[in-house]
């Protein structure tokens, strides 16, 4: 299962991003796991590398949403960041946190559906697949991404 986390200050955005969240397991059928923050400081309390999407507010209160993903990134280099803003100057310093995109608010469903199934895309390319290939003394596990050309002898 899909793990979001949802950081944003105002109760009537995080609410409507949960729910966008439904909204698109109802429309597509994948399942997400949501928790939700109130502000950057929160998640970093006791942030674990457990998260594979992350929507994050750009202004908080108390620790903004750049430090706050600058702080993430030193713990964890694979979560996937979407930004929430209300000023669009920030998709440039995105790249500076390796965030995968921003949504502008007021967050429409379509704008927020598309970046979820952008990073949902992301996800599903990170998926390992593995060939058991015989081999003298028992079987070995190789990487599908990592085979270039396989040729078989006998049978």
């Amino acid at each position: 299962m899909t793990r979001i986390a949802i950081v944003e200050d105002e109760a009537a955005v995080r609410e409507q991003l949960a729910g966008y969240v439904q909204r698109y397991t109802r429309q597509y059928g994948t399942q997400f796991e949501v928790t939700m923050f109130t502000d950057g400081v929160e998640i970093l309390e006791d942030y674990r590398p457990v998260y594979d999407i992350i929507f994050l507010d750009v202004e908080m209160q108390h620790l903004d949403g750049m430090e706050t993903a600058r702080r993430i990134r030193e713990l964890d280099s694979d979560v996937l960041l979407i930004f929430i803003t209300n000023m669009a100057q920030y998709a440039i310093k995105r790249y500076a946190v390796g965030a995968l995109d921003y949504v502008l608010k007021p967050v429409p469903y379509f704008a927020f559906s598309q970046q979820l199934q952008k990073a949902v895309n992301q996800l599903a390319k990170r998926t390992r697949h593995y060939l058991a290939v015989p081999v003298d003394g028992g079987m070995r596990r190789l990487d599908a991404a990592a085979i270039y050309y396989i040729e078989s002898e006998g049978a």
